[in-house]
């Protein structure tokens, strides 16, 4: 049987409560004939394991079972990609408006970046051309304009004309486009020495060739790269910050917890076709009173590098994870953190080394996936958490003069609690507790030198509703549940926390009803 699936521990004691108020609802509906009578009421009998209780948990939190039965709690989060504007956007700067004024056959432009950047290919997804080559010769003249390193599905660009001679008066005989730009689009540009060269010739009709007119000139317009190709150079692509919500302590007040072997991972998805090296700009955790609280360790100060594509279109993944052979993380993480604040960088080429020859796309990006682990392996004394619920019972149970409960719990698992309530009104006064004194809700297992449970604890409880109590029940706004909360031998051991471990709840009660 399992009849409930809790978001806490705390959602057991809540469970309780609901599960007692229901029966009561019923026996409030007695024949009015019978003015006293007490009635037997099995409540809850129920055999459940902890990850049964927990239940689902959001989309950023999930519970998971190693192969060995350990339960582990992991906290997810994901900073928005990187991508590769910076390098394209310096690039297409140049490329908005290029006016080369035609001088010589051989004509050079830029393409350079910052740096010790060398670009050897760029592919182009967009841009215009106009061209304007006059003959100012007293002779016809055949022109050619020809970018050799420029390539459309394997032919290089080439635009030629014959224009006749010049009259002396006039505008002369001009090759052009002002009407209908070239669309660049699709062509493959080689750029050695970080430069696209031009090539122009004007010959006559007798075949000599002839220095270019006055007023020849190429104009190229909104330049845009899908691709590029070479040596990029040493580049920081600043990441996104995050942040990740650790709510296991989110209602904590005091005592201690340690994990054993807690981890943080790093997985770094790379369409990057560049070395690159990821540093690790900020690694805190806070804790439950707002101390920031920094994970130290060679990762951390001088990075890692991570995986990069060979080929565009794939992608590279790189898991790095901080554990406590590489950092104080067994330490940070058992000082009850509510959050993990990060931000990690990546620094393309970070060797320098101009030997190799990467890539990006305009659609290269990395991001950063990081998880938190807390498996339940460890120890905890006095943990102590509250939570409120809230409940509305009013009066409806005017005819029930007394409740007794009786609660059994057989505890398979290595945590011991104790429990302790108050009802509270509507503007927060206390009613009454919900008992005399704590309640032992749980008692821990006995561990083996594994810290794996070795025995069945059963605790037997008696809590009785009646005079104050009862009215409380009755009129109260919410309850509020404080747990305290041990391992084994309060705290000694290292225990581990399983799927195996069942917790069975028994819970019955004794019912009075009165009519007057």
């Amino acid at each position: 049987m399992k009849p409930f699936s809790c978001r806490s521990l705390t959602g057991l004691c809540l469970l309780l409560f609901i599960s007692c108020s229901n029966q009561l609802e019923d026996l409030s509906r007695v024949d009015e004939t019978r003015l006293a009578a007490a009635y037997a009421v099995p409540i809850i009998d129920s055999e459940v394991t902890l990850s049964e209780i927990l239940g689902d948990v959001n989309e950023d939190v999930s519970l998971s079972v190693d192969p060995d039965g350990l339960l582990r709690f992991t906290y997810s989060g994901e900073v928005p990609a990187v991508g590769s504007d910076i390098i394209f956007s310096r690039l297409e700067e140049i490329g908005q408006g290029i006016f080369l004024p035609i001088t010589a056959s051989r004509i050079a432009a830029s393409f350079g970046l910052p740096g010790q950047a060398d670009i050897e290919e760029l592919r182009v997804k967009g841009g215009l051309m106009s061209y304007n080559l006059p003959n100012t010769y007293d002779r016809p003249v055949a022109v050619t304009l020809t970018i050799p390193n420029a390539e459309r599905d394997g032919e290089p660009f080439i635009i030629s004309s014959n224009l006749p001679a010049y009259s002396g008066s006039g505008e002369p005989p001009t090759f052009s486009n002002p009407g209908a730009p070239i669309d660049l689009n699709g062509y493959s540009l080689s750029i050695p020495n970080d430069s696209l060269f031009f090539e122009y010739t004007m010959i006559d009709d007798q075949g000599n060739e002839l220095e270019p007119s006055p007023n020849t000139s190429v104009v190229i317009t909104n330049l845009k790269f899908s691709f590029m190709r070479g040596y990029l150079g040493q580049e920081l692509y600043p990441g996104g910050r995050d942040t990740i919500s650790v709510d296991f302590f989110d209602r904590y007040l005091e005592g201690e917890i340690f994990f054993v072997n807690p981890t943080i991972t790093m997985t770094l998805i790379n369409t990057f076709g560049v070395p690159a090296l990821a540093q690790v700009n900020v690694l805190n955790v806070i804790d439950v009173n707002g101390q920031v609280i920094p994970i130290t360790g060679e990762a951390v100060d001088e990075g890692f590098y991570f995986e990069f594509p060979t080929t565009p279109g794939d992608t590279a993944y790189t898991t790095f994870v901080f554990d406590n052979t590489n950092s104080n993380i067994d330490e940070v993480l058992s000082a009850r953190p509510v959050a993990l604040d990060y931000e990690v960088n990546a620094l393309i080429n970070p060797d320098e080394d101009t030997e190799i020859n990467g890539f990006l796309t305009d659609s290269s990006a990395y991001r950063a996936q990081v998880k938190v682990e807390l498996p339940l392996y460890g120890n905890a004394s006095d943990f102590t958490v509250r939570d409120t619920f809230p409940i509305n019972l009013m009066d409806r149970y005017q005819d029930v003069v007394g409740v007794d409960f009786r609660l059994t719990t057989k505890n398979s698992l290595p945590l011991g609690m104790l429990l302790q309530g108050t009802f509270l009104d509507a503007q927060g006064n206390a009613l009454a507790d919900l008992n005399d004194g704590e309640i032992q809700l749980l008692r821990p297992a006995p561990v083996d030198a594994a810290g794996n449970t070795t025995n069945i604890v059963p605790v037997t409880n008696d809590i009785s509703f009646t005079g104050d109590r009862l009215e409380a029940l009755r009129t109260a706004n919410r309850l509020v549940i404080t747990l305290d909360i041990s391992t084994t031998d309060e705290g000694t051991p290292f225990v581990r926390v399983t799927d195996n471990q069942r917790l069975q709840v028994l819970l019955g009660a004794i019912v009075r009803v009165e009519r007057p």
